[in-house]
């Protein structure tokens, strides 16, 4: 897939073990509760906290999802924390309108994990979820090791009843790096894995319900524990389990892509 012009690029190559730039990255925190959505929505177990986004020495981010089994972590909806792990959200810092948006990521592997690359409409506090709409990039589950997942959710087709579709490939996707990426323009977003594409959606795919993906939209790249789309986890599942990033990038995608800086001074 030839590319254009590239509009953006987060490449991860700060000193190791620093954080995300504080300029591009902010954080969801907690367990939920405090937006008013405990489990994040889903009766996932983990907490996010500042400490399990950093980079590592080879140039990568990586998102940990770490067991905390003496209860040091504080309290969840459910009891002790079970869990910690990562949320960065570039809300009211940067935002994007159509283009070609890329992550190359290596999911961990771990029946129970639901790492997610995503994105929610720049009008969430104003509108709400599902009407603000999402466009989930990348959405992995360990009980599906060969399945990738890329969906939409908006008013009328949210949740289970997402506009959607998946790939199967040959191996693990937490095998190796993969390429995760959509093309968006007006009326059209399209998915792909190592740029193979897997779906396309339209207004007609939503039919008769409202298409939601004609204005701005901030990035969200999270490891989730458990929850609804993660199920159960495995006895054997590690302490330790890591979400790899090596860049993100945004091109324009036949002739549309916008980058939005938010001023928040």
């Amino acid at each position: 897939m030839s590319e254009a012009k590239l509009l953006w690029s987060e490449e991860f190559n700060q000193e190791a073990g620093t954080a995300p730039n504080p300029e591009i990255w902010g954080r969801d925190i907690g367990d939920g509760t405090s937006h008013g959505i405990p489990g994040w929505g889903n009766n996932e177990l983990q907490a996010y906290t500042e400490k399990n986004a950093f980079m590592n020495d080879r140039g990568q981010l990586e998102l940990e999802a770490r067991q905390i089994p003496d209860g040091s972590a504080g309290e969840a909806y459910y009891g002790p924390v079970q869990w910690t792990s990562a949320r960065l959200v570039t809300k009211n810092k940067l935002h994007i309108q159509y283009g070609r948006i890329v992550i190359r990521a290596k999911v961990p592997a771990g029946v129970g994990l639901w790492p997610a690359f995503w994105m929610l409409g720049d009008s969430m506090d104003q509108e709400g979820w599902p009407l603000a709409g999402e466009i989930d990039i990348m959405e992995w589950v360990g009980k599906k090791p060969l399945e990738a997942l890329g969906t939409l959710h908006g008013p009328g087709y949210f949740g289970d009843n997402g506009c959607g579709g998946q790939i199967e490939l040959d191996q693990p996707l937490s095998d190796d790096w993969h390429e995760f990426s959509i093309n968006w323009k007006p009326g059209e977003i399209s998915w792909f894995v190592d740029e193979q594409e897997y779906f396309k959606a339209t207004p007609k795919s939503v039919e008769p319900n409202q298409w939601v993906y004609e204005h701005p939209f901030y990035l969200l790249l999270n490891l989730a524990v458990g929850g609804n789309l993660g199920g159960p986890l495995a006895a054997d599942i590690p302490a330790s389990n890591k979400l790899m990033v090596d860049y993100i990038r945004v091109y324009e995608f036949e002739g549309h892509g916008e980058i939005i800086w938010i001023n928040n001074s």
